[in-house]
């Protein structure tokens, strides 16, 4: 089971990290990772064109571990930390759909 843990402090999230396999499948044809790889990736992706440098990416594809941490958001502009929020929510909608069709394959969680 992949697990998704976001972390969030005064509103605003510290952390996120998705961890294990989905194990819906071989390797290779696991749709369930694949959406969930693909989600993750994209919003990483995209927080990196908004705000380059601002934060930190630890990833072990061996077992299935990648972490997004300290953001600065003492660097970034009021507009630049809505738009980071946004995009932290929409992979929260994103994973929570994926997660109510395969309940068994993948766990989000949000820890104020």
């Amino acid at each position: 089971m992949t697990k998704a843990v976001f972390r969030k402090k005064e509103g605003l999230y510290i952390n996120f990290e998705v961890n294990g396999h989905a194990s819906y499948a071989d390797s290779g044809n696991d749709i369930v990772c694949a959406g969930i790889s693909t989600a993750v990736i994209m919003s990483i992706n995209l927080l990196d064109k908004l705000i380059p440098d601002l934060f930190e990416v630890i990833q072990d594809d061996a077992v299935g571990y990648i972490c997004l941490k300290n953001i600065e958001y003492s660097k970034m502009s009021t507009y630049d930390i809505s738009i980071v929020t946004k995009i932290i929510d929409n992979l929260i909608e994103t994973l929570e759909s994926i997660q109510a069709n395969y309940q068994n394959h993948l766990k989000v969680k949000i820890e104020n």
